[in-house]
């Protein structure tokens, strides 16, 4: 990095890392990662301690420090992002109050099915999402029945990247596309609503203030400059929920070009202008003024290949020998289609009760096709979301392909040949803490537009074309896949109650 040109910083929590970029905006970029994991105390949980959040951000921020010895004091500005929808309470000692609720704790299932049947309709017509077990207000009511003490402490309610920016700089906000996901945002009002939160039976007060994802909303504080290294006082502006930052960084800023992005779960969203909603899909604002979102995310998307490799004698194997024995089957995976629902499912389905299923397995049935099935599943699910976007009449050219699955040329073509569109993977680190270093310079007023930084550091390195012929073949399994869930959705619940009737008999017993 040339010496004296300023430097951003970008930080994204995810839910296995922090992932860190140091970069200048002429293309030149040092990375970092510190992972931790998240619990499981029964089933359907999923909790973090957001602690392990900021210890992993400080961790990476000393690494990037110690790579460049000068950048302590050529920094310009930062910016954080994170998994979206997670749930944590501060008490008014701004004290943590319990672990983190994430995105992926199904438990609230019961409290989202009753706001859905009650005051769904309304909700979604004015945050333009579902009530569904991922989102933070079914959480919120699943703490206030389960966990009433805990939840009377609570004073603020904040998700990851919002518990990091108050880490980083002593304030309470939280960026307008992390909250732009929550049931109480008024996405024509770009503001909570009143009526949705009255509606859903919770105080206003429980919310902090919102700011703009490029608007500076404080500085490095003292004690996060002794924590992390960082000279106290730098600009810290407001970031970005995870999933707009890496489409950001992926160059998904304009109608046509669609971001995936792939992870432990799998999220693809279409940019537009224009404010179309329906309550199977997640609309929501993008990290840019004027823009906004729409898709939907599977939960278990990188997840269910990393399933898939341990329930077929694959854990601890290569990523290439998985693949290889995929390669043995063929599209449609001998009849079996999968349905990778295997930690409830976000859009479009929204239900926290549905689990994994395997359907069309016969004798024949091989662990090639096993393997196979599960790709397509998760291929399928992306498509499904995607499907209906397109549908209100979002145009979808291409797909930006970002996170570590996407290195994965199977599973590339694959997604190609279901979706039907060029499925582009990018180079150079392409991800969402990219786009919070964009963020943070846009912010600063290092550049007055993203694309020209964006470009320096990021690129399409390979290109999947769709098969016609592959293409067409799966637009018949698909459409089984599609009828799949419907025909099996009142059976999910059953299921948990049965589940939760063997918990009590070995607990009895």
């Amino acid at each position: 990095m040339a010496m004296g040109t300023p430097l951003l910083l970008g930080l994204d929590a995810g839910t296995g890392s922090v992932k860190g970029v140091l970069a200048d905006v002429s293309g030149r970029a040092h990375h970092a990662s510190s992972g931790y994991e998240f619990v499981r105390p029964c089933e359907g949980a999923a909790e973090q301690d957001p602690a392990d959040w900021w210890n992993a951000a400080t961790r990476v921020i000393r690494a990037l420090l110690e790579a460049v010895p000068d950048a302590r004091d050529r920094i310009a500005g930062v910016s954080l992002s994170g998994q979206g929808a997670a749930a944590v309470l501060l008490d008014r000692n701004r004290e943590v109050v319990r672990p983190a609720l994430l995105w992926l704790d199904t438990r609230p299932a019961p409290q989202a099915k009753r706001l859905a049947e009650t005051v769904g309709g309304r909700v979604a017509e004015i945050g333009g999402k579902a009530p569904a077990a991922y989102n933070v207000e079914p959480k919120l009511l699943w703490l206030a029945e389960r966990e009433p003490e805990r939840f009377l402490r609570a004073w603020k309610v904040l998700t990851t990247t919002a518990y990091l920016t108050f880490r980083m700089t002593g304030r309470l906000v939280m960026n307008r596309s992390d909250a732009g996901i929550l049931l109480a945002y008024d996405l024509r009002r770009n503001a909570w609503s009143e009526e949705a939160l009255r509606l859903m039976g919770l105080s206003a007060d429980l919310f902090c203030e919102i700011a703009p994802c490029a608007g500076i909303i404080g500085h490095v504080s003292s004690e996060a400059a002794r924590q992390t290294g960082l000279a106290e006082g730098v600009p810290v502006v407001a970031g970005g929920e995870d999933t707009s930052c890496a489409g950001l960084a992926a160059g998904a800023t304009e109608p046509g070009i669609g971001l995936l992005s792939l992870g432990t779960a799998s999220t693809a969203y279409l940019p537009t202008a224009e404010l179309a909603l329906d309550p199977r899909l997640l609309v929501f604002p993008h990290v840019l003024e004027g823009q906004i979102l729409i898709g939907g995310s599977t939960v278990a998307g990188g997840a269910a290949l990393h399933w898939a490799a341990k329930a077929t004698g694959f854990e601890g194997a290569s990523d290439a020998a998985f693949t290889r024995e995929a390669q043995k089957s063929q599209p449609g995976a001998g009849g079996l289609i999968f349905l990778p629902y295997l930690a409830g499912e976000l859009q479009p389905i929204n239900n926290g009760y549905a689990r994994g299923v395997f359907f069309g397995a016969s004798l024949a049935t091989a662990r090639a096709d096993l393997v196979r099935a599960v790709f397509e599943g998760s291929a399928f699910a992306v498509a499904h979301a995607l499907s209906i976007a397109r549908s209100l009449g979002h145009p979808l050219r291409e797909l930006r392909a970002v996170g570590a699955p996407s290195g994965n040329s199977f599973f590339g073509q694959i997604l190609a040949d279901v979706i039907g569109v060029p499925v582009r993977t990018m180079r150079g680190g392409s991800g969402a803490a990219l786009g919070d270093a964009a963020l943070a310079a846009l912010g600063t007023g290092v550049v007055t537009e993203t694309s020209t930084m964006v470009a320096a550091h990021s690129g399409v390195e390979r290109t999947f074309e769709p098969s016609s012929d592959t293409h067409r073949f799966y637009g018949e399994v698909f459409q089984t896949y599609l009828e799949l869930y419907p025909r099996l959705e009142d059976l999910f619940p059953r299921r948990q109650v049965w589940m939760e009737s063997r918990r009590t008999v070995v607990s009895v017993h």
